[in-house]
């Protein structure tokens, strides 16, 4: 596959930081200069490249255990937060491709994941559709903790 996801190490952290969503979209996902140092420093996250064709072009980051709000509250569940696809890098499917991905690297990088949970913001209709395509359902729920008004909780099984 042309896009594949790994983790963040000393040969990807420079070019990881130099990329970022959209403007509009910085709100919604953040940027790696704010993502990457926190995830770096806290355990139970692992910061993730995505990569197409070996060349870094998005950015997540895997957060295990609870999350804000209740979120992902059982040590099965992993968290997905800050995900983005560069600017300069959107409209040819990369997100999606690398959430199909996302269950089998979480499988090899977290032992024991059972559950892949995450937020997305209610105004955000492209990432919606790009991790309904990806297989996660919606719980019916909204989550009122996000800075930027309601998110869907979305959550993929593993």
């Amino acid at each position: 596959m042309d896009v594949s996801l790994h983790p963040v190490g000393p040969g990807l952290r420079d070019r990881v930081l130099g990329l970022g969503p959209r403007p509009d979209q910085t709100r919604f996902a953040g940027s790696p200069v704010q993502t990457l140092p926190e995830a770096e420093t806290d355990p139970q996250r692992q910061p993730v490249a995505i990569l197409e064709r070996g060349e870094p072009v998005g950015f997540c980051v895997l957060h295990r255990g609870p999350g804000p709000g209740g979120l992902a509250p059982t040590p099965a569940d992993v968290l997905l937060r800050g995900f983005f696809v560069d600017a300069t890098a959107q409209g040819r499917g990369i997100a999606t491709r690398a959430l199909v991905g996302l269950p089998g690297f979480v499988a090899e990088h977290v032992p024991g994941a059972r559950r892949i949970v995450l937020t997305v913001n209610t105004r955000n209709p492209a990432a919606i559709r790009a991790y309904r395509r990806a297989g996660f359902l919606d719980r019916g729920e909204l989550y009122h903790g996000g800075a930027h008004g309601p998110q869907h909780i979305l959550e993929l099984a593993l």
